[in-house]
């Protein structure tokens, strides 16, 4: 066994004797993982302040041993030269894994260095072994190196120090010198190792402590992950079967299964209020798990407040007509839109509602908004018992109730205020409120109106402007008072039981389609709960699906490949392979990725809904499952399937005419040598003024730029290609192209606006064109702009009659006819876009307008 190994053998067992039977290998390892750490940036240290202080020292070489000073100061360097190796070594791997042990040898570098000058300076009974004593000491504090190798160093040095003596015993002259240095060197050793021994313990125990800390840390959250896996697994497990009963009930509710006689309906209505009680007890639970887990995140979205306010008072006016009280809201002034979390307000004002109508038995409930510097406050208040001033102070806290004796009247699990609260304060607002017993309660809440900023880390969905309009202008009118009267027929239930009102719907029939199984749209219905995928699939059925049911994931991926379904929908949480992983195998298969899906789970937390859509699902639904809502959005999803599909199509359509109008534009060149390029010259002209002008380049102006010659085809050749200039007969018939041109492309439906821009575009300014006498904005903006960049680039270019003018002579031509031929705006926009590109200089275009047939 080495020397040190037994070092590292005799450490363990110290180090086991210090943590007793609390010690075991991983913590022991951790530590001297961290000794070994803390020794590389502790002997760097050592290295400056021991080259330093030996070099301070030589000054003492020179006054007490002046002619030994040579031999003393090569010792000096020979040790600093030591710690610049050990400064630079330490730096690499090798050294830095044995950091430890070369922090021994810097103790013995050091320390053996002044033990040698004591020798040379008298041996026993030199001053200098004082020095041996100062780097024992200070090593002890800046370069720790634990009990084992602290007593090896110590030993090792003194054996270097008495050796000499004892080998020549016979010579001392001075024996109580020789006894004093010894007694007060061993009593430094000792007082040294006994220090690094209790320093090493302190450092140990810290480690420990910090090491169990780290560990309950750990378990903490391992608890934390299990306590979160275990709130999905109740919500899963709770809310399926829940399902299972509040589905087929709602069906019988609502008439889509069938009708029932009036006392049927009514302990149908029962069973179906208490399961979405019992549903609503359940959330608000679970809710408060997930606030009082942190788990709870922000999902921003814009909210127009005083919208949301008035549907959710339209929600609880059938119940506060029942109970004869008086609900308003009030808008003390303008109320902007703000980015808040529109399920946790929903929460907030639900909550506090419900509050107030439950404890006010008469009189009214006022719900009050106005807009504060930076800020939107919302104030509920209401005439009924009043909260006793003793409970103001815990009314917020977690099942507190005003009255919470086994005789209290009123029925609740403490919970709502609670949730109201956590809610406010995860939106960065505040909650207070106000009581007089037997007057009523006011509920203030103040939420920012920059939560977007605030909470940088929430998810934030966007919208722009035009997109709030759009959404406020389609909710509008008879579609608002059909959603507001939706929603109050969703409040027609007793006043007493308050959970459910925003989910109960009056009884309307559905119709049902009558399609065959061969026209139907197939859905493919994908859940592990039998009695559930017997229920859904069956109500389907009954709305005029075609539907195919799969147990699992596996079971469903199978029948995808099998059956083709138009739309799947998917539970999440299932045996075997689950909705996730469906869907992630859906979108990465080439034949498959645009199939419709919708994800049906019993998780309501917003992170598994957003974990959804990023697989990729097309649409999201939280159990229990309405199936009139799932209707609506298969129907949706199928909708906007076709409109793709209609899109694509016209993409398609759009590319094709594009090649057909080339074809046409090459047809016509070919006949003409000379216009060769003629027609894509027109089309990035005419693109240039439309965009100078701030025009959209769409299809339409594209293809009448290229085809704006078409009607050439119908020209005879010997006209057509004529070298010499046309007499007047010719000159007629060429004058017609425009209108033969029309008239060939009004075949096509799709060409019918470019046919009236082509007939149109020898029309001149001023009404002297041709062939209808058109002026000014009677001519399509679009003729006027192919005016121009026909006249330019027919000026531009060699004719077998002429030569092309020069840039500045066609300036000229088009100056000279702006206004009579050309539309002034359209020439205008076309120099300064060609002075732009550099096409023509300014001081050119200065120069010509100073000349007369500018100027004519």
């Amino acid at each position: 066994m080495s020397g040190a190994q037994r070092v590292r053998g005799r450490e363990r067992g110290t180090m086991r004797r210090l943590m007793g039977t609390e010690a075991n290998e991983d913590l022991l390892s951790g530590f001297r993982r961290e000794e070994r750490n803390k020794a590389v940036g502790d002997l760097r240290r050592t290295a400056v302040v021991a080259s330093i202080a030996f070099a301070f020292f030589g000054v003492l070489d020179t006054v007490v041993y002046p002619g030994l000073a040579g031999r003393l100061l090569l010792s000096r360097l020979v040790v600093i030269a030591g710690n610049i190796v050990v400064f630079v070594a330490i730096r690499h791997a090798v050294p830095r894994a044995h950091a430890r042990f070369v922090a021994m040898l810097e103790y013995l570098l050091c320390s053996g260095a002044i033990v040698w000058m004591t020798h040379l300076t008298g041996g026993y009974s030199s001053p200098y072994y004082a020095g041996i004593n100062l780097v024992l000491l200070a090593f002890i504090f800046i370069l720790p190196i634990g009990g084992p190798r602290t007593a090896v160093v110590c030993v090792l040095v003194y054996v270097a120090y008495i050796a000499p003596t004892v080998i020549a015993f016979r010579g001392i002259q001075d024996v109580p010198i020789l006894l004093s240095n010894n007694f007060f060197l061993l009593a430094t050793i000792g007082l040294v190792t006994m220090s690094a021994y209790l320093a090493e313990r302190m450092r140990l125990h810290e480690y420990a402590s910090r090491y169990r800390l780290a560990k309950a840390n750990e378990e903490l959250k391992t608890m934390d992950q299990l306590k979160s896996q275990f709130f999905a697994n109740i919500s899963h497990e709770v809310r399926t079967p829940l399902t299972s009963i509040i589905s087929p009930v709602q069906a019988l509710y609502q008439g889509d299964a069938g009708d029932l006689s009036d006392d049927q309906h009514q302990l149908v209505s029962q069973v179906y209020r208490n399961g979405l009680r019992l549903l609503d007890m359940i959330n608000q639970m679970l809710d408060f798990a997930k606030y009082d887990a942190r788990k709870m995140e922000l999902r921003l979205s814009w909210v127009d407040l005083a919208e949301l306010v008035e549907d959710m008072v339209a929600v609880f006016n059938e119940v506060t007509r029942r109970k004869q009280l008086e609900m308003r809201v009030i808008a003390r002034g303008p109320i902007p839109g703000a980015y808040l979390d529109r399920e946790k307000l929903e929460r907030i004002l639900s909550n506090l509602i419900r509050n107030a109508i439950k404890f006010t038995d008469r009189g009214s409930i006022t719900i009050e908004l106005a807009a504060e510097r930076g800020a939107i406050s919302i104030e509920v208040s209401d005439t009924g018992i009043g909260i006793p001033e003793e409970r103001l102070g815990i009314i917020f806290e977690r099942f507190q109730q005003v009255d919470g004796s086994s005789t209290r009247r009123y029925e609740g699990t403490g919970l709502g205020l609670a949730i109201v609260k956590e809610a406010v304060d995860l939106q960065n607002g505040s909650i207070d409120v106000e009581s007089v017993v037997g007057a009523g309660a006011t509920f203030r809440v103040v939420l920012p109106d920059n939560l977007e900023i605030l909470a940088p880390e929430a998810f934030i969905e966007r919208r722009d402007t035009s997109d709030r309009r759009r959404r406020e202008e389609s909710f509008s009118g008879p579609d608002r008072r059909r959603e507001l009267r939706r929603r109050r027929d969703a409040a027609e239930v007793a006043p007493g039981e308050l959970a459910m009102v925003e989910a109960v719907a009056l009884p309307v029939r559905v119709e049902r389609g009558e399609a065959s199984p061969q026209s139907a749209v197939h859905v493919l219905y994908v859940e592990d709960n039998a009695d559930l995928r017997a229920f859904v699939s069956r109500m389907l059925v009954h709305l005029g699906y075609r539907v195919t049911t799969a147990e699992d994931g596996q079971d469903g991926w199978e029948r995808i490949g099998t059956e083709a379904p138009d739309v799947v929908v998917s539970d999440v949480m299932m045996p075997r392979m689950d909705g996730f992983e469906l869907l992630q195998r859906v979108r990465t298969s080439d034949h498959l990725a645009g199939m419709p899906m919708i994800l049906i789970t019993a998780k309501s937390e917003v992170e598994s809904r957003i974990e959804g859509l990023q697989f990729g699902a097309d649409d999201y639904l939280a159990k229990p499952i309405n199936i009139r809502e799932l209707d609506a959005r298969v129907k949706n999803l199928l909708n906007l399937r076709r409109m793709k599909a209609a899109e694509a199509r016209a993409e398609q359509l759009e590319e094709r005419i594009e090649e057909l109008s080339l074809g046409f534009s090459r047809a016509l060149e070919l006949r003409d040598r000379y216009t060769a390029g003629h027609s894509n010259d027109v089309l990035t002209y005419g693109s240039i003024i439309a965009e100078e002008m701030g025009m959209s380049i769409d299809v339409t102006l594209r293809e009448a730029l290229l085809l704006h010659d078409i009607g050439k085809l119908g020209i005879p050749d010997s006209i057509l290609l004529k070298e010499g200039p046309l007499d007047e007969k010719e000159w007629e018939v060429m004058k017609s192209h425009a209108e033969l041109g029309a008239s060939l492309l009004r075949a096509f439906e799709s060409f019918q606006a470019v046919s009236d821009i082509i007939l149109a575009h020898q029309e001149h300014y001023d009404g002297s064109g041709y062939p209808r006498g058109l002026q000014r904005e009677e001519i399509p903006i679009e003729a006027r702009i192919i005016s121009v960049a026909d006249s330019w680039h027919a000026m531009t270019e060699d004719r077998p009659y002429r030569k092309a003018l020069s840039g500045l002579q066609a300036v000229a031509e088009l100056q000279r006819h702006r206004g009579r031929q050309f539309d002034p705006q359209v020439v205008d926009a076309f120099l300064s876009a060609l002075t732009r590109r550099g096409i023509i200089d300014p001081p050119d275009l200065r120069d010509l307008a100073e000349t007369d047939e500018y100027r004519n």
